[in-house]
C-alpha cells in the first residue's frame, strides 16, 4: 500500500489483527528486515511495516532524510491508517526515528523497542566517515556501500551459521538508489543528540543490543536502559551475545520472543 508524506510516495504494508505496533527497520535495508519478527507478533497485534523514505519502495523525496522527516512520515502514516495511538519498535535508524517521535508526539506512543540505536549523535570521526561514503557513492555507485554494510552491519556468528541471510540483506540493499544512500547518510550525519530526549521517556520501554555490534555496542544500550530509568521511568535491557547491528533479523526467533513477551506486559 502506498501513501504521500511531503509530497513523496511511500510505501507500507499491514499484517495481523489487534493493537496498532509499528516496526521501523534499519538503513539501507526495508521492511521486508522485520517480517520474521512481524510472523510472531501478528498472532496477536496489528503490525505495520513501513519503507522508510528513500528505501524499498518509498521514494526518497529532495535533500537530506532527516530524523524529523522520517517523523513527519511515520505521523502522517498514522493519520492514513486512523490510529490514534501505537506500540513501536525500531531498529538502528528506526530507533534513531522512534526519539524523533517521542519529541514530536509522546502522547501517541503506548511503548517504545530499541535496538542498535544509541542516544548519542554521531561523533565528529564518524560524520567524517559518512562524508567519505557519501563521495565514494557518488564516484562508484552503490556496490562498495552494500557489501562493507554486510560485513559491518550483520554479525560474524550470523555471517557464518546464516550465510542464506547475507544474501537477502544483499537484495534488500541493492534495492536503494544511489541518491537515496547519500540523503540518508547526510540525515544521519546530522541527527540530534537524544540522550536529553532519553530521559524524557515516560512510556515502558525495551533496549536490545547486539553483542557483536560494534555501531552501537552493548555499553552505549546499556546505557540509554540507565538514562530512561534515571529519568524515572522502567527499562528492560536485554542483550543478545550472538548478534551484530542487525540483531532482530539475525535472531528473530530470540527476538521475536522478547518483544511477544514485552508488548504483551503492556498491552495486557
Amino acid at each position: 500500500m502506498f501513501y504521500t508524506s511531503g509530497g513523496d510516495r511511500l510505501f507500507y504494508t499491514v499484517t495481523g489483527s489487534g493493537q496498532d505496533l509499528v516496526l521501523l527497520h534499519p538503513t539501507p535495508v526495508n521492511h521486508r528486515f522485520w517480517l520474521p519478527v512481524a510472523e510472531v507478533l501478528s498472532e496477536r497485534y496489528r503490525v505495520i511495516l513501513p519503507d522508510l523514505r528513500g528505501h524499498g519502495q518509498s521514494e526518497a523525496g529532495e535533500g537530506a532524510i532527516t530524523m524529523e522527516k522520517l517523523g513527519a512520515d511515520v505521523e502522517r502514516l498514522m493519520a492514513e491508517e486512523g490510529i490514534g495511538k501505537a506500540l513501536f519498535g525500531g531498529c538502528s535508524i528506526g530507533g534513531y526515528t522512534l526519539y524523533e517521535i517521542w519529541r514530536r508526539m509522546p502522547e501517541r506512543v503506548q511503548a517504545l523497542v530499541f535496538s542498535g540505536s544509541r542516544p548519542q549523535a554521531d561523533a565528529e570521526v564518524n560524520r567524517a566517515k559518512r562524508r567519505e561514503t557519501i563521495e565514494g557513492v557518488r564516484l562508484r555507485g552503490t556496490g562498495d556501500f552494500i557489501e562493507a554494510s554486510l560485513n559491518s552491519l550483520i554479525g560474524p556468528t550470523a555471517r557464518r551459521r546464516t550465510p542464506q541471510k547475507v544474501g537477502e540483506a544483499r537484495e534488500m540493499m541493492q534495492a536503494m538508489r544511489a541518491e537515496a544512500v547519500i540523503a540518508v547518510q547526510q540525515g544521519l550525519a546530522a541527527r540530534p543528540d537524544s540522550v536529553a530526549t532519553a530521559k524524557t521517556i515516560r512510556v515502558p520501554c525495551c533496549v536490545i543490543a547486539g553483542g557483536e555490534d560494534g555501531a552501537s555496542p552493548p555499553a552505549d544500550m546499556r546505557l540509554l536502559a540507565e538514562t530512561i530509568r534515571n529519568g524515572g521511568y522502567g527499562a528492560e535491557y536485554h542483550e543478545i551475545p550472538d548478534a551484530g547491528h542487525f540483531a532482530p533479523w539475525e535472531q528473530p526467533e530470540v527476538t521475536g520472543s522478547m518483544l511477544r513477551r514485552f508488548f504483551d506486559s503492556v498491552a495486557g
